[in-house]
Formats: C-alpha cells, structure tokens, sequence
C-alpha cells in the first residue's frame, strides 16, 4: 500500500500513443487496466516513456504486435524495455526526442529514418 502514496508514473495498458502520468503528489491511484510505476529517477523515466522514440521502439520490438492503431503497455514487455540511465536534461518534446537519439547513438541515417516515422 506505501507505494501507492509514492511518487509514480501511472499509465494505461492498452493505448494508441504513450500516455505516461507523473503522480508527484502521491494521491492518484490506479484502476481497473491502470498501472503504476514506483523507484529512482521516475521524472526523467517518465520523459523517456513519453517520448515518440522510445514509443516506437517498443511498439517495433517489444510489444508484441499491434492492436490495429494501438499496442499494450503489458507488464511483461515493459520489463524487458531497455531505457538508458542518462539523465534528460531537455524539457521541449522535440529536444527531448533529439537527445534520446543521441543517447542511442543513433548515426545521422538511422535518426533520419526513425523521425520520419515518428
């Protein structure tokens, strides 16, 4: 039950883009296909799992297949997700996509290819 006063991001299995909430305050608490995340370095987790990259990549490689337009956030897979433990420093969605390909080290091409089908 303590982590559910914790800060956490929350967030629905079952979406057509990401949807991560960042629960500072401690007061929201998931329902039914709502889950939640609890640990260290949730605001900048929260950035990456927010971001149109790391969305595709996991819809690409471990979502498991799509559900038409949307995908599943399945406990599972999240699990499985690589997410890098460079801190962002970015706050604008656009510099914060162009810093995680950064961090990926991403060359020029694959950058190129990534963000035209973002």
């Amino acid at each position: 039950m303590d982590d559910f006063s914790k800060q956490k991001i929350l967030y629905s299995e079952i979406v057509t883009r990401p949807q991560f909430y960042f629960d500072s305050s401690g007061r929201f608490m998931p329902e039914a296909t709502a889950f939640l995340i609890t640990g260290s370095n949730i605001g900048t987790l929260i950035k990456y799992l927010n971001s149109k990259t790391i969305s595709w990549i996991f819809k690409n490689y471990y979502a498991g297949g799509g559900l038409g337009n949307g995908f599943r956030y399945k406990k599972a897979f999240m699990e499985q997700l690589c997410v890098p433990s460079e801190i962002l420093t970015e706050v604008v969605d656009e510099k914060i996509e162009d810093e995680i390909l950064q961090i990926y080290k991403f060359n020029n091409d694959e950058k190129r290819y990534i963000k035209s089908l973002i």
